[in-house]
């Protein structure tokens, strides 16, 4: 689908080694790493370490949070775009994510009001507190001062 994009590159690789370094890479550019929590993680690590001093955007899709490498990987996410879980991988993220801001209960119940029908929860670590650093989707901030639990808040026009 890219080839056809001008000023487009893409360059698949299926061996880490011949993944380039993030001094090798242009800026402005996306990196993809995707299925490699088998694969050795040294070129990734200095990707999520160095890579937005070169201004390169990394995204590591992974089945399993809990494959994800904690050091450089995990540590240096700063947006995390959570599928249903099952309880050990949700306790990591909220240990990772979340514990700061709410109880794990109310995690919980923030995660399965997202979940149905194939919904996503987004963690925007970069957002302040109910100003987006929770999502329904993309669009739909999710605040946590409510007494009763999490409320959704739409942002734009949706």
């Amino acid at each position: 689908m890219l080839d056809n994009v001008e000023g487009v590159d893409f360059l698949p690789s299926a061996d880490h080694e011949q993944v380039i370094s993030p001094d090798e890479a242009r800026p402005d550019s996306v990196i993809l790493f995707d299925d490699v929590a088998c694969e050795k993680q040294d070129h990734i690590r200095n990707y999520f370490c160095m890579g937005r001093h070169k201004r390169v955007d990394c995204f590591y899709l992974c089945q399993t949070y809990t494959r994800i490498p904690k050091h450089l990987v995990r540590n240096d996410a700063n947006f995390v775009i959570l599928f249903k879980q099952d309880e050990m991988n949700l306790k990591y993220v909220y240990d990772d994510h979340v514990n700061t801001d709410m109880p794990d209960y109310q995690f919980r119940e923030m995660c399965l009001a997202c979940w149905p029908n194939h919904g996503l929860l987004v963690i925007d670590k970069d957002s302040e507190l109910n100003e987006g650093r929770y999502r329904k989707g993309f669009d739909c901030f999710v605040t946590t001062n409510s007494p009763t639990g999490p409320t959704e808040t739409s942002e734009g026009s949706v």
